[in-house]
């Protein structure tokens, strides 16, 4: 009878099924876990299920009887992924579950800033429509997306797909590849200075790595358009958030979306919550990727994952 460990089960919304894997198994579940616990918890156990919880060498070393990690997201990088390979431990991962998701999710943030719905929202709150004495109450420029330039730094199933969106909409799209890709069918792929320069809104597709930590900077920012907007689902890292500050507050560009942040959830004190605080910069907990129908997707990937380890099969395995 195999053991299982699901570490971080609160990282998925209420509803979401497990389904029961179809070996013979001991399963233990907890809301969340922390470094000072973890040990103790994946301590006997042969199969671990994580989201977030980190595994490092100093923790697998004491894990004798640990045969597979299941992380429950395409990233991997919450599994230190040679050492894993060293000690025997395979590492699975779940990819291409939330395109839809996201690229609606970025959609929306684009929509939402273009056409300024929080800000509206917050003049009625204020009063100031009602005493306007207008049926209607121009206090924003709404701009249409058609005839806009979107452009996508990435060029992976997600950056397509939300391409895709912005097509339908009637918008140009252009891409930047961080990974030096030379072509991408149909598409048109420019440099990052390009992009920047030319592009009306920005949207991060692109994985967090040396060489993309703080990709969008001071200098980047100061190659946008001042009427255009920046969007990031990808990694909190990928953008320097004090430059994003600064550029917001002197109207070097119009406004930002961000589902993700360096440290999550972040603390009060930090940038990305004062960023909320502006209304020209919509923030939201890291759930582009969330929507029911992604997240029943992934867990169901998840559980075909160990069955699939179990019968000795290597189904979306990364190490």
């Amino acid at each position: 009878m195999r053991r299982i460990v699901f570490l971080d089960s609160a990282t998925f919304a209420d509803g979401i099924r497990i389904p029961s894997p179809d070996f013979a198994h001991k399963w233990t579940n907890f809301d969340k876990t922390n470094a000072e616990q973890t040990l103790e918890r994946a301590q006997g156990a042969n199969l671990i299920i994580t989201n977030k919880v980190k595994f490092d060498k100093a923790l697998m070393s004491q894990l004798p009887q640990l045969e597979h990690i299941a992380i429950t997201a395409t990233g991997t990088n919450c599994v230190d992924l040679k050492v894993a390979t060293e000690l025997g431990i395979k590492v699975s991962n779940v990819p291409g579950y939330a395109t839809r998701s996201v690229s609606e999710h970025v959609m929306s943030l684009i929509l939402s800033l273009r056409r300024h719905l929080f800000n509206f929202q917050a003049d009625i709150a204020s009063g100031k429509w009602q005493a306007s004495q207008q049926f209607c109450f121009h206090n924003e420029p709404i701009s249409d997306l058609h005839g806009s330039t979107l452009g996508l730094i990435g060029t992976g199933a997600i950056a397509q797909q939300v391409g895709l969106h912005a097509k339908a909409f009637g918008m140009r799209v252009i891409f930047h590849s961080v990974s030096g890709r030379k072509e991408l069918k149909g598409e048109s792929l420019v440099s990052l200075h390009d992009l920047l320069a030319n592009a009306d809104i920005v949207s991060l597709h692109c994985p967090l790595t040396p060489a993309t930590e703080n990709l969008i900077n001071a200098d980047c920012l100061k190659l946008m358009r001042n009427n255009a907007l920046l969007i990031n689902t990808a990694r909190g890292s990928i953008v320097d958030l004090e430059a994003l500050q600064e550029a917001l507050l002197h109207k070097e560009i119009a406004g930002a979306g961000l589902d993700v942040a360096p440290q999550e959830p972040p603390p009060n004190s930090s940038v990305i919550m004062q960023l909320n605080a502006m209304l020209n910069c919509i923030v939201t907990p890291h759930v582009a990727w969330a929507s029911q129908q992604a997240s029943q997707a992934l867990m169901n990937q998840v559980v075909t994952n160990l069955n699939a380890f179990v019968s000795g099969q290597s189904i979306n395995i990364v190490n």
